[in-house]
């Protein structure tokens, strides 16, 4: 007979039974120890369960042995216990499931060996109103926990850009959940949709390693973005729950964000699991981290709010997700256009975005867009706008398309949808007068520049070929006089042709957060010149072409060509017969630690040798060369940025003009993996580039001369690099020691044969990025310190100045590590303000680091020595 102990709980007779019995054999955890630590953390987790049903995940012999699922309260369910009827999807008949409200239910349930507990996404009564948004970030086989944190950062990303507050959880098993509040009226129909929508655009944007379909021969090496959870009558996990997916008890526990990267940068994924006793110590220390759930009020956007049984306003005729049919037309592995994504819709009397493209497509024409509903409600106009009063234009409605694609300009590849080249011929604000998109009339005073004054937007009905789809676009108010300037033909954000947009064959779009540049995948392009009698030569690794710094960038648009200056390793890859060898500048092999990128350059013929930077992205699409330093050995965010090529298929181009030069890279990119992506070089003035540049957050722009020939090993002027944001590298040559094994690592740059110390630097270091570099300058400790320009006097430099009393403390080392440093500035005393660390370069040598002095600025130096 079981052995059963009778206790009073809050005025509530239990009877708990087989406390000894174990529940996760290998550790010796009990039903006693489950039962224990559900009264302990009871405070925290009743909140997240209330007036939920409950489905039960009974374990009777523990976690090795057979479980089952129990909706139905079962029949010795205590009377005092709380159920709530819920129709079955079948609708024939109902199932009881019961409520844990209190402690009492919370110990009887324990009792019963549900060690998971599981509540639906709403509360009762009102289980059709969901109060959260979950993602279940699931890796395949072949990916870990890390790789999920991954995923939920890039989830996270944009539900920050539609200003959607998330918190996150580990599961207790092998994935990361990641919640979004509501607590407002909302529908499974739209939770659902807004995260499938979510879902199969980061699919759509990194399918090498994120997957949003349920099959699990699908997931290998993959993490599922699983967005079927937000489902009526489907559970998950709560949080504080134990799981028993594993031998040892851990728990579905909240960490923050930050906490999250931390372990993400110092790939410990140890941290990532709880067991009973460090969850109840980190709720006593920090209280319960998840209680945002409870109150934070969010809508989604309103387009995913307008889904049938929302809140959309009656007869707005708005259903399913309205970029759908934008989604279905396109292949976002293969076209640079934006990323289906919804944003937060603008208040119902502000001014909204319009834009006006130029699409040189299979016809001529152009697409009118007006924000609505967080999407860009589009009409095209095969003639143009209408400038005459009264005057009438055709305009077909097509499918909605993303906010970014008003900011879209470039080629579009051949076979994607409409293809061509796209120009942002006019784009600014409108405010709507009168009428309603879905009655069929709208009149709105546009606010361009180049479109200023009234026009109306009125449904014509079918056309005689049946199309419902006819709209008039009519000039009203007045005519506009100045018809001349608007005829001109360039763009409006960057001043250049459809002719220059489509020659420079890039593809572009300019968000809120900058520039972001696509891989083009365009048809390749017959060399204008003649490949077949250039000198057949052998590849071999030669020095790369260096730029010289300049403190403003050239402005003579048709001598200069402008690239993104990207932050990372300058990689020199040579196809051989036997493959693919990776080189930095250094002349050492990078192919162990980048094989992803030797994969996918195996495309190339044999004989040819490419230019380029190794970059690691962040989830803005910004080079980090942080990311690139501590990016794990899968390297999804690393990619190959091409921006020259030296040999194709055994013949040599170094005295091949620049632009031939490219012109053949960019068509050879088409047999190549997205891994490799061309370096595109930007139309427009360098003022406007350089401000787009600094915008988005990159280090910089390179300017390169057009006909420029390549030189090994030259820094000639044919290639100049502008500095946005300032950082370089830096010799480490000693440190100052400290708990972790040092305080400041102290970093200089060579004047002649002498060793300069710059500045001592301290900030940007994770744990384990520490103990790596502690490793690696253990050995190379010298007696004497290195620094030509040391002791500093006293009050030399804010902080800790080095004199000769501070030497003492230091411990030398051979200068031979390199430090990248990001920096502020410098200031005029030749020091740096709000300097860090960024990570170490093993791609240049020692003696090469010098400090960086725009020509321009030469008579700035001193010697400091």
């Amino acid at each position: 007979m079981p052995k059963k102990n009778r206790v009073t709980v809050a005025g509530r007779e239990l009877e708990l039974s087989n406390l000894e019995k174990p529940m996760y054999p290998e550790v010796g955890f009990t039903k006693g120890q489950v039962i224990d630590y559900y009264r302990r953390v009871s405070r925290f987790i009743l909140p997240h369960i209330q007036d939920r049903p409950i489905t039960l995940k009974r374990y009777p012999n523990g976690v090795t042995g057979q479980h089952f699922y129990e909706k139905n309260a079962p029949s010795f369910t205590p009377k005092w216990i709380k159920t709530f009827p819920v129709k079955r999807v079948t609708g024939r008949s109902i199932i009881r499931y019961i409520l844990i409200n209190d402690l009492p239910s919370l110990l009887w349930s324990a009792n019963t060996a549900n060690l998971e507990i599981h509540p639906f996404l709403a509360k009762a009564p009102d289980i059709a109103t969901p109060t959260m948004v979950i993602f279940d970030l699931d890796p395949g086989e072949g990916a870990d926990i890390l790789r999920a944190c991954e995923a939920a950062f890039l989830v996270k990303a944009i539900l920050d850009r539609l200003k959607l507050k998330s918190l996150v959880k580990v599961s207790g098993s092998k994935g990361i959940h990641l919640h979004v509040p509501l607590n407002t009226q909302v529908t499974y129909a739209a939770t659902q949709a807004f995260a499938k929508s979510i879902a199969q655009t980061l699919e759509r944007e990194h399918s090498d390693w994120l997957v949003s379909e349920m099959p699990k021969a699908k997931r290998r090496g993959k993490v599922f973005v699983d967005w079927s959870q937000n489902s009526a009558y489907k559970s998950t996990v709560a949080v504080y729950s134990l799981r028993a997916k594993r031998e040892r008890p851990f728990v579905a526990m909240p960490v923050t964000w930050e906490e999250l990267q931390k372990i993400l940068n110092e790939g410990d994924a140890a941290r990532l699991f709880f067991e009973p006793e460090a969850a109840l110590e980190r709720l006593k220390k920090s209280g319960d981290s998840f209680a945002p759930m409870l109150k934070l009020k969010q809508r989604l956007p309103v387009a995913f709010s307008n889904l049938p049984g929302g809140n959309a306003p009656e007869g707005s005729g708005e259903r399913g997700d309205p970029l759908d049919a934008y989604r279905r037309k396109r292949d976002f592995r293969k076209t640079p256009e934006p990323p289906p994504i919804v944003h937060e819709s603008s208040a119902a009397d502000a001014e909204r975005l319009f834009v006006v493209q130029k699409h040189a497509a299979r016809q001529l024409h152009y697409d009118l867009r007006f924000e609505m509903n967080g999407v860009l409600k589009s009409w095209a106009v095969p003639k143009g706008p209408p400038y005459e009063l009264n005057e009438k234009r055709l305009a077909m409605a097509t499918e909605d398309h993303p906010m970014d694609y008003a900011r879209f300009e470039g080629t579009i590849p051949p076979g994607e949808y409409g293809g061509g080249t796209v120009m942002v011929w006019d784009i600014g604000t409108y405010r709507l007068l009168d009428g309603n998109y879905w009655k069929g009339k709208l009149d709105v005073r546009l606010k361009g520049k180049k479109l200023n004054g009234e026009w109306t937007l009125v449904k014509a009905g079918p056309r005689d070929d049946g199309k419902r789809n006819s709209w008039l676009w009519i000039k009203t108010g007045s005519s506009m006089n100045d018809v001349d300037a608007l005829t001109r033909e360039t763009s409006a954000l960057t001043g250049r042709s459809l002719e220059e947009i489509a020659r420079a064959g890039d593809a572009v779009w300019h968000s809120n957060r900058g520039v972001r540049a696509k891989t083009e995948r365009l048809s390749p392009p017959k060399p204008s010149f003649d490949l077949e009698s250039l000198p057949r030569a052998p590849i071999a690794f030669i020095e790369p072409m260096l730029a010289t710094p300049v403190s403003r960038l050239p402005e003579d648009t048709r001598q200069w060509i402008y690239e993104i200056k990207l932050d990372g390793y300058r990689c020199l890859a040579l196809r051989v017969d036997a493959g693919v060898k990776l080189f930095s500048r250094k002349r050492n092999l990078l192919n162990k630690r980048f094989p992803m990128i030797a994969e996918a350059l195996q495309g190339l013929p044999a004989g040819s040798m490419t230019d380029g930077e190794i970059v690691a992205l962040d989830e803005s699409g910004r080079p980090s060369f942080n990311i690139l330093q501590n990016e794990n050995p899968s390297g999804a965010r690393i990619y190959y940025y091409v921006f020259d090529l030296l040999s194709w298929s055994g013949k040599s181009l170094l005295k091949v003009g620049l632009e031939d030069r490219r012109e053949l890279l960019r068509a050879s990119m088409e047999r190549l993996p997205g891994r490799v992506r061309f370096s595109a070089d930007f139309s427009g003035s360098p003022a406007t580039i350089a401000a787009a540049a600094k915008e988005l957050g990159v280090e910089g722009i390179i300017a390169k001369k057009k006909g420029s020939l390549y030189e090994p090993g030259e820094r000639s002027g044919a290639w100049v690099k502008y500095r946005i944001h300032q950082g370089q590298e830096f010799v480490i040559g000693g440190y100052l020691p400290g708990p972790h094994g040092f305080d400041f690592l102290l970093v200089g740059y060579y004047e002649s044969d002498k060793l300069i110390f710059l500045a001592k630097i301290r900030n940007g270091f994770v744990p384990r990025v520490r103990r790596e570099i502690f490793a690696r300058l253990k050995g190379l400790e010298i007696a004497e310190c290195p620094f030509a320009n040391l002791p500093e006097p006293k009050g030399a430099r804010r902080g800790k100045a080095l004199t000769a009393e501070v030497m003492k403390e230091c411990v030398w080392v051979k200068p031979k590590l390199i430090a990248q440093v990001e920096f502020a500035e410098w200031t005029a005393g030749n020091h740096l303000r709000h300097a860090r660390f960024a990570g170490l370069r093993d791609d240049k040598d020692a003696r090469a680091v010098r400090r960086e002095y725009p020509p321009e600025r030469g008579a700035e130096r001193r010697d400091l020595s």
